[in-house]
C-alpha cells in the first residue's frame, strides 16, 4: 500500500525533501476501460436458484427434450444446486448473465456440468471468458484434464468446445459425446466418468 505524501528527512543534513505543489491523484481510467463491463465470479446463494433454473430450462430445455426425449429435469436441478455441488454465478457489471458447475474427482479429472449464459448476452466472449477462469481454478486445484458431456443435437456448444481445444473421447448413450481438454503437460490417463447431472453443456 502507498505511503501518504508526506516529506521526510534524507540528507545527513536532515534536508527536507521538496513538496510537490499539486495533489496526488489516482490516474484515470482510460476510456477503453471506463467502457468496458466487469466480469465477475461468485458463489451461488440460495436466493439464485430459481433465477438458475428458470435460465438452465430457457436456454437448454428444448436440446435436452431432443436428446433425452422428456421435458427439461428441473427438479433435479434444484436437488442438484441444494446438495451445495460447486456452482459459480457470471455476474457482468453487477448483473447475473450466466452460471457453471463443476465436480471435481480425486484422479485430477474436472467434469464440467454446465455452462449456460443467458441468449441476450451470448457472443460477447462471456463463455469463453468463463471457461478460462474456470480452467485456471481447475489448474490450482490439481486438476489435470476437464471433461464436458454435449448431446449431438447441441452443435452450437459442440463447435464452442471445440474452439477452445477440447476433443471427442468417446460417446454414451443417449445421443452424448464426451470430450476432453488437456491442461496439464502430462495427465494421468482415467476413463471417462459420469455426471451427477446429464445437463447438455
Amino acid at each position: 500500500m502507498p505511503t501518504p505524501n508526506r516529506s521526510h528527512r534524507a540528507g545527513p543534513k536532515g534536508a527536507r525533501a521538496r513538496k510537490s505543489s499539486k495533489p496526488h491523484r489516482p490516474p484515470r481510467a482510460s476510456s477503453k476501460d471506463a467502457g468496458q463491463e466487469v466480469i465477475r465470479y461468485r458463489p451461488r446463494r440460495p436466493e439464485d436458484d430459481d433465477w438458475i433454473v428458470q435460465l438452465a430450462r430457457r436456454e437448454l430445455g428444448h436440446v435436452h427434450e431432443q436428446a433425452f426425449g422428456e421435458p427439461f429435469p428441473e427438479v433435479e436441478l434444484r436437488q442438484y444446486l441444494e446438495s451445495g455441488m460447486p456452482t459459480v454465478v457470471i455476474e457482468r457489471s453487477g448483473r447475473p448473465v450466466g452460471f457453471y458447475s463443476y465436480l471435481p474427482s480425486a484422479e485430477g479429472k474436472m467434469h464440467v456440468s454446465a455452462l449456460v449464459v443467458d441468449a441476450k448476452f451470448q457472443r460477447q466472449g462471456i463463455g469463453r471468458k468463463a471457461m478460462e477462469h474456470l480452467e485456471s481454478e481447475a489448474r490450482r486445484m490439481g486438476a489435470h484434464t476437464l471433461e464436458v458431456f454435449i448431446q449431438d443435437v447441441n452443435p452450437r456448444s459442440l463447435a464452442f468446445a471445440r474452439e477452445l481445444g477440447f476433443r471427442e473421447v468417446a460417446r454414451v448413450e443417449p445421443r452424448t459425446l464426451v470430450l476432453w481438454k488437456s491442461i496439464a503437460v502430462s495427465p494421468i490417463a482415467v476413463s471417462p466418468g459420469v455426471p451427477s447431472l446429464p445437463l447438455p453443456f
